[in-house]
């Protein structure tokens, strides 16, 4: 069936979807079996994950994939070497990912595209699913945009504007965009039971149905900017710390030093407890969101983006303002960096999963593979028939 547009209905402020619960029924799961066809699932249970006509693999189903500034749309799997081309999509201004939907906007509106891979990480054990890729739709309204996922809601976020939706995640699977609900937020997040909304005045847990939910208060927060999903809790940046949410819906503000430059964003390697954030030009931030504490990295040159790999060695990956891939082992204090790998200029589009990290040359319209753990050695550069102006792993 061809993707279908859908538009986002009229906002309800205040309200929040409807975000379910993430009850594990590990005893139902199959780690190796293919997915149980939809129609023959009665009196089954299903995978968490679970979406028509996925199949399950024995390992992570890895893809990369990429939006040109004209809306070129290409997915190359990094496990065949395989490139398909998908239906154009509106030309980009911003994007995000959450390691499945790539997300991407222009001024008017935003549209969503399934990269047709994701992981469900149990805890104890993990699931690698794939489906057909394919563009689900958009929604009304543009601008810098951000998007989460649990395993029942995907939170989409245009900080600029003060708004946010939560979608059925399950229908984006079958690709249809199905808006629950619709807040004002400059953050929002999808946690367990609960939803994580940040605003003008502070941190807020509100239940399933968009109430303030019970024994919770809301936590101070000035200028709240960025939020991330840890396995440790839920993480909103304000302009002198962050708040972590933690499963319960306590909360617990965690102070920067005195007079240090906030982060203005944290990424991480999906299910890790540690984020990394930039430290303005000094190098970066690690966020513990388990020990709530923070750490400072130091670097030579500015970093422009990092991420934090969350590994054995405390690897975290970055890019600096030459366009260096920069890889400190916050373990040891090493530092390891490549030659410019894209121009100083260009918007830094990097990934990472637990192996290696890719970053995209807008201008050459090659990836770059890098395994972080071995000096930032350049593994093996990726020729793309579009040049990334939007980019994203997925199957993570």
């Amino acid at each position: 069936m061809n993707p279908t547009t859908h538009r986002a209905p009229t906002r309800v402020l205040g309200a929040l979807g409807l975000a379910t619960g993430l009850a594990l029924a590990a005893a139902a799961c199959s780690a190796t079996e293919p997915s149980p066809a939809a129609d023959g699932a009665t009196g089954s249970a299903v995978p968490h994950g679970f979406v028509e006509g996925a199949s399950e693999s024995r390992e992570p189903q890895l893809r990369l994939l990429a939006v040109s500034a004209t809306g070129e749309t290409v997915l190359h799997d990094l496990l065949t070497a395989e490139t398909t081309t998908l239906d154009p999509i509106d030309a980009p201004d911003h994007s995000a990912t959450d390691g499945r939907f790539l997300v991407t906007s222009d001024a008017e509106r935003t549209t969503v595209v399934d990269g047709g891979a994701w992981t469900v990480d149990h805890g104890d054990h993990t699931h690698y699913y794939a489906a057909e890729p394919r563009v689900v739709g958009t929604l009304d309204g543009g601008g810098p945009v951000e998007v989460h996922s649990s395993e029942t809601t995907t939170t989409i976020t245009w900080p600029e504007r003060g708004e946010a939706v939560a979608l059925d995640r399950d229908a984006l699977g079958q690709g249809d965009v199905e808006q629950r609900a619709a807040v004002d937020a400059s953050v929002l997040l999808p946690f367990g039971e609960h939803l994580v909304q940040a605003s003008d005045d502070g941190v807020r847990v509100l239940d399933g149905d968009g109430r303030a939910a019970s024994g919770t208060a809301p936590q101070a927060c000035t200028e709240p900017t960025g939020g991330i999903v840890t396995r440790a809790g839920a993480v909103v940046g304000c302009a002198d710390g962050a708040v972590v949410v933690d499963d319960d819906g306590g909360t617990t503000f965690v102070e920067l030093p005195d007079g240090a430059e906030r982060p203005t964003a944290f990424a991480a390697r999906s299910g890790r407890p540690t984020v990394a954030g930039v430290a303005g030009t000094t190098g970066a931030w690690l966020l513990d969101a388990r020990d709530r504490s923070w750490r400072h990295l130091a670097t030579e040159r500015p970093l422009r983006t990092v991420v934090a790999v969350d590994d054995a060695d405390e690897h975290v990956v970055g890019v600096d303002d030459q366009g260096r891939m920069v890889v400190l082992t916050a373990a040891t204090g090493a530092v390891a960096t490549t030659e410019p790998l894209i121009g100083a200029g260009a918007v830094p589009l990097l990934q990472l999963d637990a192996q290696r990290a890719y970053v995209a040359d807008p201008e050459d319209g090659v990836v770059h593979e890098i395994d972080f753990a071995d000096g930032a050695r350049v593994a093996r550069t990726i020729e793309l028939p579009i040049a990334p102006a939007a980019f994203a792993e997925v199957g993570l």
